[in-house]
């Protein structure tokens, strides 16, 4: 009862917070989920399965599945030890009883590669579900988003448990972690849609960031994972999507959780809320805390302890030798909110809010701030059109003591988000000190035709004495809004005192069609601003953006268009202002889909010119297309993207592991890393953003072009051409970071020799299918220009020719020819160039009992030139292999290779002769793979290396099990 008599009290406190003007809705049981299990129930959850499959209910029961893998690679430098493992346990164990279980190890610490996205971290939870309770056990992601002045949501592994009794639930969860939570501000830039590190307007260098945990928001705005932007987890990268493209004006704020082994932390969750008719109670208490028995064990020396105890709030005095120690911390917060609606349409929400921080638990010299929080809002109609009352009264507003204000664990209503205070009260967020208060008061009258006249005022301060930080702001306004087009004019004015006093006057409209085929859209804002000259020499200014275009919206295609601009002018007077930014741009947007042809287009460009910067230009380009079926004569695809913006650019990571066990190599007199390779010392870990590079201006241009072309399915029957098959798949891009400008990548050497980087790609080929598939034919004609900006350069220039025969006229033989001739011209460390004629000759006869064998011959000729003088090396292999291949279960095969290396030059390009080295080389490659059933499937790789080329004999074995569930 006497909580329940609090909420009462807290529902009419008089006053104000939260939204903007018809940003609420009615008080609907339906628009708020009550009770499903624990709230971060997966869809994929074995409940979720039976309620949407009824009718296999009994048959779904509990259904197991998983696999385990276990991989073991020795070499000579030593050994590598990976394993994974994945179980699920999902289903009804009894009626009414579900169960949702899942352990996934894949044997590394999370965010430990840099650049990989990690589509997979350990995880481990058994969660027990019934329609009343819920128990969790393991790794969960703790969510509280209930109230607008408090939230959390962090990964945490413990327990959770939950129970509903009518219309009401109570929750409660207790975890550790090993995480911090990170705050990340900072501004686009134009022309760069992917590629922004996490870590900028941070002091992190690095982040590893908790899969999941990330929620991003563009000028103050929402964004949805996935639809709006995706993140690559390990890497710590943000790319938008989309038309989505932040510009220098945008600002981009990132809430996440980022892996730190340092940091250990206990969480302790607990909340409980009633859903009625007409009235909506929630509780909500978290504490966060550092796990000082964790620390006392595992991390703190007695002499750390000592300090600790002993902290005053000075530096510590430690070794130099020693990392910073840091104080374990705490945090708690409490807070309730209450909802009701009377006579359908009175509608009232308060909430009341207590924060606590102890900056150090272990000493009792040294606290932390703590405060509370208020917030209101009630409104004589709960509807957005008023479908109650021709006129709506709303009051709102809230107080924050300075002890509540934190960056971090904030609510739903983010009333004093940096970017609205910066936009919507000339306030700036960041000389903020002191207690909070905002009231807001608004009147609306519904006119006819759904028409709206209203008008709002709201003011908002620092509680500090003599502090002078407080915006008042006055708004008078006429919306329109129905289903098929919505309207808005407003009159603004707003008086601040922040460093100085400043009054703007600001006149506003949009507008926009959301229905039929042609739908114009618009926004026009004009603001005059009048700052105090005694602070500010140019004390006048105005700013205009504008921005208008059109949608057409037809059967299966869309097309937008719009243009946009933004003046600024600054003076000392309003008949002496002079341009202080001006910028223009146009932004424009197409799909198409057919049964035969799906196109994609988008494009913005924008122009900036700075009083202090000058003039610049930012472009950013992506069209792609697809073409045909699975019986068209012709498909393919085609993609082109142009960029011109500040970014750090992509750079390939290699990781080192133990000599031998790698696939990766270095290849010093090419300075370039060789990928396939039996004896490596490094793996490859994907892309990544170069921290260590700055960010530069970048024009890039992107092209790619795959096709096939199928002669006989333009009903041709007969003649050579119906035996004909014709396909090209090539691709192009150019990167320039010396000024030039890029529209084009480059199809000539010429041209890519003038950029900073680029690649230059492009294959086609003729196959020949004899009409009685008694073989084939098929020749390839290629060539590849590579440029690569590296410190000591890279330019590389390589053209085959490739011929393939294949003959399997006789019964259960295959004969294979592939004469080749390559050109390669290198320069890097030194300037090299080779040409190199093989052959290749092979002959596969299929014997009884799955048994095949399969023998192979290679030569190889390469001539060619380096700064020392000329290189010449010729290459003999002779190979046999024997296998056997039971296309159901088991796969064996045993190659054994002989090969001679004749030159007069102790080292050469690793191209040039395939890694083999001087003199004779044996090698035996023994792979086998067994599917021993559905469930399990063992795997083995042994590779020895030995002759006079080799320094002694190498070897690998590697060993991979994985059994399914």
């Amino acid at each position: 009862m006497p909580l329940l008599f609090l909420f009462i009290c807290v529902l009419w406190i008089p006053g104000l917070v939260g939204a903007a003007d018809g940003e609420y809705a009615k008080l609907s049981l339906d628009s708020v989920p009550v009770f499903r299990g624990v709230p971060f129930l997966r869809n994929d959850s074995a409940k979720a399965l039976s309620v949407n499959e009824e009718g296999e209910r009994d048959s779904l029961k509990l259904r197991t599945t998983g696999s385990k893998t276990i991989q073991v690679i020795v070499g000579d430098g030593g050994t590598e030890v990976n394993q994974e493992l994945h179980l699920s346990v999902q289903g009804e164990a009894t009626p009414g009883v579900f169960i949702d279980a899942l352990l996934s190890d894949v044997g590394r610490e999370a965010g430990e590669e840099r650049t990989a996205t990690l589509q997979e971290v350990d995880e481990v939870h058994f969660r027990v579900e019934t329609e009343n309770l819920f128990l969790h056990l393991g790794n969960m992601t703790w969510r509280e988003n209930t109230l607008g002045l408090s939230g959390l949501e962090r990964t945490t592994l413990g327990v959770a448990a939950g129970a509903k009794i009518a219309h009401s639930q109570v929750r409660g969860a207790y975890g550790f972690d090993e995480l911090q939570h990170v705050n990340s501000t900072f501004n686009g830039v134009d022309g760069q849609q992917r590629g922004y590190l996490l870590s900028t307007g941070t002091v992190e260098t690095y982040v590893a960031v908790v899969p999941n945990s990330e929620t991003v928001y563009l000028n103050g705005v929402l964004l949805t994972r996935n639809e709006d932007y995706v993140v690559n987890y390990a890497g710590g990268v943000l790319d938008f999507k989309g038309t989505l493209i932040p510009g220098s004006q945008d600002e981009i704020r990132v809430e996440f959780d980022a892996y730190n082994s340092r940091g250990l932390q206990i969480l302790k969750a607990a909340d409980g809320n009633y859903r009625g008719k007409n009235l909506w109670l929630d509780v909500v208490g978290f504490e966060v805390s550092s796990d000082t028995a964790r620390l006392r064990r595992n991390t703190w020396t007695e002499n750390d302890i000592k300090l600790l105890k002993q902290d005053d709030g000075s530096t510590f005095d430690r070794a130099d030798s020693l990392e910073e120690l840091q104080r374990p911390w705490m945090l708690r917060r409490v807070g309730a909110r209450a909802r009701g609606q009377l006579w359908n349409h009175l509608y009232a929400d308060g909430e009341i809010g207590y924060s606590e921080t102890d900056t150090n638990t272990l000493s009792s010299h040294v606290g932390g701030p703590s405060g509370r929080a208020f917030r209101w809002f009630i409104s004589s109609d709960s509807t957005w059109n008023q479908r109650y009352t021709p006129v709506r009264l709303t009051i709102a507003g809230d107080y924050l003591q300075e002890g509540f204000l934190l960056s971090s664990f904030q609510g739903t209503e983010r009333n004093w988000d940096s970017y609205t205070l910066r936009e919507n009260w000339n306030l700036d967020s960041s000389t903020i000190s002191g207690s909070l208060r905002s009231d807001e008061i608004s009147l609306r009258l519904r006119l006819p035709a759904s028409f709206f006249l209203g008008s709002e005022w709201g003011y908002r301060r620092s509680l500090s004495p003599g502090e002078n930080w407080n915006s008042s702001r006055a708004r008078a306004f006429l919306l329109h809004h129905t289903n098929d087009v919505t309207g808005e004019i407003s009159l603004i004015r707003i008086v601040s005192e922040n460093e100085y006093g400043v009054e703007r006057y600001q006149g506003r409209m949009q507008a926009e069609t959301k229905t039929g085929f042609v739908r114009p859209f618009g926004y026009a804002s004009y603001g005059i601003w009048l700052k105090d000259s005694d602070f500010v020499e140019k004390d006048r200014s105005e700013k205009a953006d504008a921005k208008s275009g059109l949608k057409f919206v037809g059967d299966g295609w869309s097309s937008q268009g719009s243009l946009f601009g933004t003046r600024a002018r600054t003076g000392t007077s309003m008949k002496t202002l002079e341009d202080s930014l001006k910028m223009a741009g146009f932004e424009h947007s197409a799909e198409i889909n057919s049964r035969y042809v799906s196109f994609s287009h988008m494009l913005q460009y924008k122009r900036m010119d700075l009083d202090t910067a000058g003039a610049s230009n930012s472009w950013i380009s992506e069209e792609s297309m697809h073409w045909g079926t699975g019986n068209s004569p012709f498909v393919g695809q085609a993609s082109y993207r142009l960029g011109l913006t500040r970014e750090v650019p992509y750079v390939p990571i290699y990781k080192a592991v133990a000599a031998g066990t790698g696939d990766v190599m270095y290849d010093s007199l090419a300075g370039v890393f060789v990928e396939g390779v039996d004896n490596g010392n490094y793996v490859y870990e994907g892309m990544g953003r170069s921290d260590s590079a700055d960010a530069v201006r970048a024009s890039s241009a992107e092209m790619s072009l795959n096709w096939t072309f199928v002669p006989r399915y333009l009903g041709i029957s007969h003649g050579i051409l119906r035996d004909l098959e014709f396909s090209f798949d090539g691709s192009s891009e150019g990167r320039d970071t010396t000024g030039k400008t890029v529209f084009l990548p480059p199809f000539w050497r010429g041209t890519l020799c003038d950029l900073t980087s680029g690649i230059l790609t492009g294959e086609a080929s003729v196959l020949w299918n004899e009409p009685q598939n008694r073989g084939s034919i098929e020749y390839k004609i290629g060539a590849e220009i590579e440029k690569r900006n590296t410190s000591q350069g890279y330019f590389e220039n390589r053209t085959w020719h490739k011929l393939d025969g294949i003959y399997a006229g006789r019964a259960k033989e295959t004969w294979e020819l592939i004469p080749a001739l390559e050109f390669v011209e290198l320069e890097t460390v030194q300037e090299m160039d080779w040409k190199i004629y093989e052959v290749t000759a092979s002959w596969k006869r299929e014997l009884p009992l799955h048994l095949y064998v399969i023998s192979k011959g290679w030569l190889r000729k390469g001539i060619g030139h380096e700064e020392s003088g000329k290189m010449e090396a010729f290459l003999r292999q002779g190979s046999l292999s024997l296998g056997y291949e039971d296309t159901r279960s088991v796969r064996v095969s045993n190659e054994f290779s002989a090969t001679h290396v004749s030159t007069e030059k102790e080292t050469l390009p690793y191209q040039m002769v395939s890694g083999f080295g001087k003199g004779v080389t044996f090698r035996n490659a023994l792979t086998a793979s067994v599917d021993a059933n559905e469930y399990l499937s063992l795997g083995l790789s042994y590779i020895i290396r030995f002759g006079s080329a080799e320094n002694g004999i190498f070897q690998k074995l590697s060993m991979e099990a994985r059994a399914y569930f």
